[in-house]
């Protein structure tokens, strides 16, 4: 157990140190925008271009395809270049690319195909973003810091899946789904400010390639089964939002506004979990913590099929795995020395997010064979089989 003073010491020592709170701040207010998109993009699909279950997990697939196909080189580059400016320039390029969605619509000229041309570029910058985004943040937090910064990156995530589902539901009735996503690329840009703020000490490396974030990452125990367990998770969560949507305002009859309420209304628990995650795991261990919050995020994924339980469901999907998540992540940091950081974060993202694209693929294609439903419950079942992973990790 750690006294309440020195908690509440790291806590003020946190909040007083400008660069993260300029980093969290940036990831923040981006996550809001794709929150955004995330309602966005699938109403454009099927409301603007007719498109099923099965072409929606076809575009979704195209934006988690990168991270397989660009995954491992991006940590090279993360940790051989600059990582504030590789952040900064990603988070323009992922502006821009949104951007042609909405200009497209207007010129009559928007289609399925592009649509998943654009997902695809949007992802490839996403992934050199996010690898060095999160590479940065243990470069600007004390290592004794490194949970409680996650748990607020995880509060910045959480607000925003409470805001940005119900800003896009709005939006998508105000401006159309396609002008929606002006919100997402004004966003990026604002990440990309106040990243030329974030004072950092760069130190890139020009060691070893990409396979020794491999041999890091799969070579440790513990983490090469975080690892695996985050993966399965993934997979099962992407079968589930091609799905959910749909499920929402076709099997449910709720308008765009309303599916994004009750998505923002039920992401509130994600808030609370990023809130409470770290004494959680103090007080009961941080691998039990973990196992259990797998479990629950299965089961409140699975009881969205409820009708009557939607909002709660939502809630308590969110709860458990943003605690998961404050956990997951420093097991890396902790298991790895910092100039493997950049290669670690793109080894476990391609791990993690490699099997995106085939669980939207998996998703689309139940949707389509035993509609939303059902589909919603098997991906909870899903879910919940990722905590045997962690059954014998050592993970502190």
């Amino acid at each position: 157990m750690v006294p309440r003073g020195a908690r509440g010491g790291r806590l003020t020592v946190l909040r007083r140190n400008r660069s993260f709170l300029l980093l969290w701040a940036g990831q923040s207010v981006s996550l809001v925008g794709s929150q955004v998109t995330v309602v966005a993009v699938p109403l454009v699909a099927a409301w603007a271009l007719g498109a099923g279950a099965g072409e929606i997990g076809v575009v979704t697939a195209c934006g988690r395809l990168p991270y397989l196909l660009f995954g491992l080189p991006a940590g090279v580059w993360v940790d051989r270049l600059p990582r504030r400016v590789v952040a900064g320039v990603c988070a323009v390029g992922q502006a821009v690319s949104l951007a042609v969605v909405p200009v497209a619509a207007g010129l009559g000229v928007l289609s399925v195909a592009l649509l998943a041309v654009v997902a695809a570029v949007a992802g490839t910058f996403a992934v050199f973003g996010d690898i060095a985004g999160l590479a940065l943040v243990p470069m600007v937090v004390p290592a004794g810091q490194l949970t409680r910064a996650q748990g607020a990156v995880e509060v910045g995530q959480a607000t925003a899946q409470v805001a940005g589902p119900a800003v896009g539901g709005w939006l998508v009735g105000a401006v159309t789904a396609a002008g929606a996503l002006v919100a997402d690329a004004v966003s990026f840009l604002v990440a990309a400010v106040t990243l030329v703020w974030v004072r950092v000490v760069e130190r890139p490396q020009a060691g070893a390639g990409m396979w020794a974030g491999v041999r890091a990452v799969f070579g440790h125990q513990g983490l090469r089964r975080v690892t695996l367990c985050t993966a399965t998770q993934v997979f099962w969560f992407n079968a589930f939002t091609v799905v959910v949507l749909l499920h929402l305002v076709s099997a449910l009859g709720l308008s765009a506004a309303q599916a994004g309420l009750t998505l923002s209304a039920g992401a509130v628990g994600g808030l609370v979990g990023a809130l409470v995650a770290a004494r959680v795991g103090a007080w009961w261990g941080r691998r039990r913590t973990m196992v259990a919050a797998i479990l629950v995020t299965g089961a409140g994924q699975a009881a969205v099929a409820a009708d009557q339980l939607v909002i709660g469901a939502v809630a308590v999907m969110w709860f458990a795995l943003q605690v998961y998540n404050v956990h997951q992540v420093p097991v890396r940091y902790e298991a790895t020395p910092a100039a493997l950081h950049g290669r670690v974060n793109a080894t476990i993202r391609t791990a993690v997010w490699g099997t995106a694209p085939a669980g939207a693929l998996v998703g689309g294609l139940l949707g389509e064979a035993v509609g939303s439903r059902a589909t919603l419950v098997l991906s909870g079942l899903g879910v919940a089989t990722a905590c045997l992973w962690l059954v014998r990790a050592r993970v502190g």
